[in-house]
């Protein structure tokens, strides 16, 4: 292939960042090639470390973090890595993705819209997904209905390709159409609850004790969630707030289950939760660290 005259003045950015280590690494040493505070727009990052991968998230847009939301859920998906980086990690770094532009005979994308040097392109969501043929790659990018304009799809066009052409041919978009909303918030609401890491007051020995009588109270009284836990709280002696982040953990945790797709967690409503079988929700605290 002939060599191309281009705009090549954030190659150095792209050396650095690459030795960096963004864009390289999985689970828990992949680093995001963009973080928020590379890009003009109102970023959003995980507050704690993600459940999957234990490590900080990126993400560009409210979208992108709801996506991430019932990514983090699936049972089947394995490692999440966002903003990933479609270049050569060796120059020339863009090559592949100017190639595939020529090729359509469309403008690749540019810092600071059309009139900046050549950028990287990046996808939302680069997973790894257990099947039961194994481990696959699967490609995400996260795009409002509102904003699917013929220039964004000429740049999807560019990704797919990319990613079609490194054998990678699970690749699709991601759209507010298809974010299940009730989900969203309520993973949102107890996200956070994942571990007892920030709260030196709990740990599993209490969880566990605690549970059984949460579980009954909530089956039994009719009051609503928060009214509840300020109620138990003062019962047990706890801190206030301490018998309401046991009960997002235990969502969190899927130790207990509720409709959590179609039924709206009010914290000022009685919860509804499933029904449950004892030994194994003792089991399954048991194995909980």
């Amino acid at each position: 292939m002939a060599k191309r005259k281009r705009e090549n003045s954030t190659e150095s950015k792209i050396e650095r960042w690459i030795k960096e280590g963004r864009g390289q690494g999985e689970g828990a040493d992949y680093l995001s090639w963009l973080e928020i505070q590379d890009v003009a727009s109102n970023g959003y990052a995980t507050r704690n470390l993600g459940w999957k991968t234990q490590r900080k998230h990126h993400f560009l847009s409210e979208l992108e973090l709801q996506y991430f939301y019932t990514l983090e859920w699936s049972p089947y998906v394995v490692d999440i890595r966002e903003q990933y980086p479609l270049l050569q990690f060796s120059s020339p770094y863009l090559e592949r993705t100017i190639e595939i532009a020529e090729r359509f005979g469309i403008n690749h994308p540019k810092e600071n819209g059309s009139t900046g040097p050549l950028k990287v392109i990046t996808t939302d969501f680069y997973l790894t997904v257990k099947t039961q043929s194994g481990f696959k790659t699967v490609v995400r990018s996260i795009k409002p209905t509102n904003k699917l304009t013929i220039r964004e799809l000429e740049k999807f066009d560019i990704e797919r390709t990319f990613f079609k052409e490194i054998g990678i041919t699970d690749w699709g978009i991601v759209t507010d159409k298809d974010i299940p909303k009730t989900f969203i918030k309520n993973i949102s609401w107890f996200y956070d609850a994942k571990t007892l890491d920030n709260r030196p007051n709990l740990d599993i020995s209490l969880v566990r004790k605690l549970e059984p009588r949460l579980y009954k109270a909530i089956k039994t009284e009719d009051l609503g969630l928060s009214q509840l836990a300020l109620k138990y709280d003062e019962i047990f002696g706890l801190e206030y707030g301490s018998c309401l982040f046991i009960i997002k953990y235990l969502f969190a945790n899927k130790i207990w289950q509720m409709d959590i797709m179609n039924k709206l967690i009010n914290p000022t409503e009685k919860l509804e939760i499933f029904d449950k079988k004892t030994n194994q929700i003792s089991e399954r605290l048991g194995g909980i660290s």
